[in-house]
């Protein structure tokens, strides 16, 4: 079968291939990273298909739907979010027009009301919630829709039915996927992507799949399309070998990006032991809690890791309670301390307006984030993303505004107004300044991400007068 994976055209810089997804203001983009391993999944199944990125190709609606018309595809499958449903839907639609494809949609999203979503359409009849790269395989195969897990699907009534929930892919499973890297080499343009402060351009892969610890009540991922499910691992040496091609098939490349959610000790240990035993020549980042011992962190540097990113989200004992992210202070700062020590650079992850959040807190967190040597900060609004616990808790609570906190003591303009204001005190500080001068090698993401960064800072306009950047 012939199969177009799209990630739709939206507005200038809107990702939804992030973590959090909305308009970036740091000028990064990450690959999406899901369809693609759906796309190999489905071409060791021996089914043509095409990969399309258009935001991170610049690819306006109407090329696309030349590209769809061209490639004229019997399958559609189509990751879409709720803050860009009523675009992703028309852009569905047309493609259907155009080609008569069968659609489907995928991604995070697919866990607000998948019944009510597809009852927005006539022509989109298909959805898959959680993992769907073997659900996309089996429609592909033709597999007869009323057999499929995880499909939600309409009768020729109009009635939307739900299939049984499909099992987690397992590590077993991740095994038998083609290499994700060799996806990205054949059907995107590889410096479409970058991210601030790492080598460019770079690639990323799992390693393995969901979250070791899972229990932070914000975080997109874990709570939406690995819902409920444990950290699965590939084989180690299925790893390696990825590695290896990345070596010697794209040599220009200069960093791997480990997208495990969060890469844990074992894992680390194990990945780090099979570079240095097969003598691979890497450079490598990963994601990483603030749990991470020294002993690891020297193993995982003399391995080719060279910079670990990490959510500290909060300097307030409270709301780290209240997000279960299971760290302390005390333990973050001796983590940052044994990182630089082990010679990593460490990517801090920050967060305001998380419940229990005032204004003392944001600048009590503000100023601890000023303190801790990171090599570059990222300090977002909080986003209750529909699926995670977050967003029920808020709901419940009735501290929602147009799907955006919004507590008695400090409301939804007051969060993003002093999200501003500690991204400037940060970023503007003599401290990060010193700290941008003295590595020579970050100096043109520095400035590459500063022309994202800089009108959004600086701009006086109230919450961006639009929702797409939360």
């Amino acid at each position: 079968m012939r199969v177009l994976l799209l990630m739709p055209p939206y507005v200038p810089g809107f990702s939804r291939n992030a973590r959090w997804e909305g308009v970036q203001i740091s000028g990064s983009w990450w690959y999406p990273i899901y369809l693609a391993y759906c796309t190999a999944l489905l071409e060791g199944g021996k089914h043509e298909t095409k990969l399309v990125d258009a935001p991170a190709a610049r690819i306006n609606h109407e090329e696309t739907y030349r590209i769809a018309r061209e490639y004229s595809p019997e399958l559609t499958v189509l990751q879409f979010s709720i803050k860009s449903l009523d675009n992703d839907i028309a852009t569905a639609e047309r493609i259907h027009d155009l080609t008569g494809s069968e659609l489907m949609l995928v991604g995070p999203s697919t866990f607000y009301n998948p019944a009510e979503i597809l009852k927005r359409s006539s022509k989109i009849n298909l959805l898959a919630r959680g993992e769907f790269d073997f659900t996309a395989l089996d429609l592909a195969n033709k597999v007869p829709k009323e057999q499929i897990m995880g499909l939600f699907w309409k009768s020729p009534k109009g009635e939307v039915i739900e299939n049984h929930p499909r099992e987690p892919v397992t590590g077993e499973d991740l095994d038998k996927f083609p290499f994700v890297t060799d996806v990205y080499r054949r059907h995107l343009n590889i410096r479409n992507y970058r991210q601030s402060c790492h080598p460019y351009p770079y690639v990323d892969l799992f390693t393995g799949r969901g979250c070791a610890w899972g229990k932070c009540t914000f975080c997109l991922w874990p709570n939406t399309i690995n819902k409920g499910v444990g950290y699965r691992t590939r084989k180690i040496s299925s790893v390696i070998e990825e590695l290896k091609f990345v070596r010697e098939e794209m040599p220009y490349i200069k960093e791997v990006y480990i997208q495990d959610d969060t890469l844990p000790k074992e894992r680390a240990i194990e990945l780090s032991e099979a570079i240095l035993e097969d003598k691979l020549k890497i450079r490598w980042s990963c994601y990483s809690r603030a749990t991470l011992d020294f002993q690891t962190m020297k193993l995982m540097k003399k391995a080719g890791c060279h910079i670990l990113e990490t959510g500290f989200e909060s300097h307030s004992p409270e709301i780290l309670k209240n997000i279960k992210k299971g760290i302390t202070i005390s333990g973050a700062e001796e983590y940052i301390k044994n990182a630089r020590k082990a010679g990593l650079e460490v990517i801090g992850a920050f967060i305001t307006g998380l419940p229990g959040e005032t204004v003392e807190t944001i600048r009590d967190t503000t100023e601890w984030a000023r303190k801790l040597p990171c090599l570059r900060y990222t300090v977002e609004i909080t986003r209750p993303y529909l699926g995670t616990p977050l967003y029920q808790s808020l709901e419940e609570q009735g501290y929602l505004k147009d799907g955006r906190p919004n507590y008695p003591h400090l409301s939804t303009e007051d969060i993003y107004r002093w999200n501003k204001w500690s991204l400037n005190r940060i970023f503007f500080s003599l401290n990060y300044l010193l700290r941008v001068l003295t590595r020579p090698s970050i100096w043109g993401s520095v400035i590459y991400s500063a022309k994202h960064y800089l009108p959004h800072v600086l701009s006086r306009k109230k919450a961006r007068e639009t929702e797409l950047g939360w």
